[in-house]
């Protein structure tokens, strides 16, 4: 959470191995030679390189400082107006951006974030001056830009689970799948689901927060290593 917040994220060798595990053992259990796994690698490489649409990733840091600081935005009384809802901030000032990055623990480059937050759609600048929240979770996607490290950080998170779960390492309950989805929505209506979506799994997820907060107190501290236990969610959207 804390430091540069727009450092290049770059890969290494093991953590790409980490995220193709699961893939390599699904087309191993589906058949796939290790000639044919290395071909189909290849051939989607290939594929992206050819591609017109693609997006145009963009390296922003760490993606929990964003989040952090969203979420302290919603939540801190400093920062909230006489109704409880988010205040339009300065830059500077006790109550400000400044100060908000810093409560959020990610003090060091306030501008630099506000610029992110600004370029994605999380934020608005007024006509006095002041910044105005606009949406109360971490939108990493606008017009041709996507965030690269929220991918990352997606993708590490639902591998690494598998990977587990896969090699059967310790005692666990084992992770649950749950979905709901529709062939037979209108791309206007499928705009308002997300919306909708959006919405109710922010409360959903502030609940299962509180919840993990309330239960990780210091006392339940030891100097084992502990699992990481936590719930994402992720909407469906194709053709």
């Amino acid at each position: 959470m804390r430091g540069q917040t727009r450092q290049k994220t770059n890969l290494k060798k093991d953590q790409a191995i980490s995220l193709l595990y699961p893939v390599a053992a699904f087309f191993n259990s589906g058949g796939m030679s290790k000639a044919q796994s290395l071909a189909a690698l290849a051939a989607a490489i290939d594929n992206l390189r050819k591609a017109q649409r693609k997006r145009e990733l963009e390296h922003i840091g760490t993606p929990t400082c964003y989040a952090d600081l969203i979420a302290t935005w919603t939540r801190e009384h400093k920062f909230l107006d006489s109704r409880g809802r988010p205040r339009s901030l300065p830059l500077r000032g006790a109550k400000g951006f400044a100060a908000l990055a810093r409560s959020a623990g990610a003090g060091r480059d306030p501008k630099g974030m506000l610029s992110v937050l600004m370029r994605y759609r999380n934020v608005r600048r007024l006509s006095n001056g002041r910044f105005q929240l606009v949406s109360p979770f971490f939108r990493a996607s606008a017009g041709s830009k996507m965030a690269f490290e929220p991918i990352v950080s997606f993708l590490n998170a639902a591998t690494l689970t598998l990977t587990h779960t896969l090699k059967n390492e310790g005692a666990q309950t084992g992770p649950f799948w749950r979905s709901v989805e529709s062939r037979h929505i209108s791309r206007g209506n499928a705009e308002k689901f997300v919306e909708f979506a959006r919405e109710r799994s922010l409360i959903f997820l502030e609940e299962m927060d509180e919840w993990l907060r309330a239960h990780s107190s210091a006392k339940h501290r030891s100097s084992k290593k502990q699992p990481r236990i936590g719930l994402g969610l992720f909407s469906i959207y194709s053709h």
